[in-house]
């Protein structure tokens, strides 16, 4: 009986530890992702900027991972972040010190719906 009970500390410490490993930006990601835990993860989001001189911009097709990424970056104070998609090999940088507001919104089609297409 004292083996089990041995064997249940140790497991809990080591989940402990794993929890402790993590820096403080992977953390935050990690807070951020666990917000969208209610969606699958194959659910696409769009991170609406908007810049200190009224400028918009769209940030569509994210999934959690980016949008966990890309909100810690902005919350770790992150001076700026540079996006690269490989399906149409384009680019965005992004000063994330100018961006004053960043909502996060579902989108309607989910990532297998968006590979069809």
């Amino acid at each position: 009986m004292r083996f089990f009970h041995k064997k249940a500390e140790n497991v809990a410490a080591k989940e402990l530890e794993k929890k402790e490993e993590l820096s403080p930006f992977e953390a935050s990601k990690q807070g951020i992702i666990d917000c969208y835990s209610d969606f699958d993860n194959e659910k696409l989001f769009t991170i609406h900027l908007v810049f200190e001189n009224g400028a918009e911009y769209d940030l569509s097709h994210q999934n959690k991972e980016d949008v966990g990424w890309i909100v810690a970056h902005k919350n770790k104070g992150s001076e700026g972040i540079f996006q690269y998609a490989t399906k149409d090999a384009s680019g965005v940088g992004i000063d994330l010190r100018k961006v004053i507001i960043l909502t996060v919104k579902p989108e309607e089609t989910s990532k297998d719906e968006e590979d069809i297409s």
